[in-house]
């Protein structure tokens, strides 16, 4: 969450949302603590003077990445050949924006959205079961 510390006049200290902010600063030997009052508030992670109405969202974000493949040949010693080719990842990513900017966002990823078609369901993988263990039975040692 984008968040900065945006301080206040002191009279505003006892009201909801206002943080108190202690600073120690040695200066000649000197202990100086300073105390500050302040609101942390949620920003537009691109427009970061926007506080109003903020959100985040979350995006599955494509690059490009490397992986792994056989071949199919094997090496020298017998163990299968192994290559790297490019592929497709995937970050899952968020970010904090205002009306604005999400709508912006929306209006940018338009033409795309318009041209693709629903992803398939992942398949949910199997649960995996712990092994059964037997019970002891009347003579044998636990």
């Amino acid at each position: 969450m984008a968040v900065k510390f945006v301080q206040v006049d002191e009279s505003e200290k006892g009201e909801p949302g206002v943080e108190e902010a202690v600073t120690t600063t040695v200066v000649g030997g000197q202990t100086l603590t300073t105390t500050t009052y302040g609101r942390l508030l949620q920003h537009d992670d691109l427009k970061p003077d926007v506080t109003e109405g903020v959100f985040s969202v979350e995006l599955l974000v494509a690059a490009k990445g490397t992986e792994e493949y056989d071949t199919g040949e094997q090496n020298e010693d017998g163990s299968p050949k192994i290559a790297m080719r490019p592929c497709v990842v995937y970050e899952r990513r968020e970010l904090d924006m205002g009306e604005d900017t999400f709508k912006e966002y929306l209006e940018a990823i338009q033409p795309y959205a318009a041209a693709s078609r629903e992803a398939q369901q992942v398949p949910a993988q199997a649960r995996k079961r712990r092994a059964k263990t037997s019970k002891p039975t009347a003579g044998e040692p636990v």
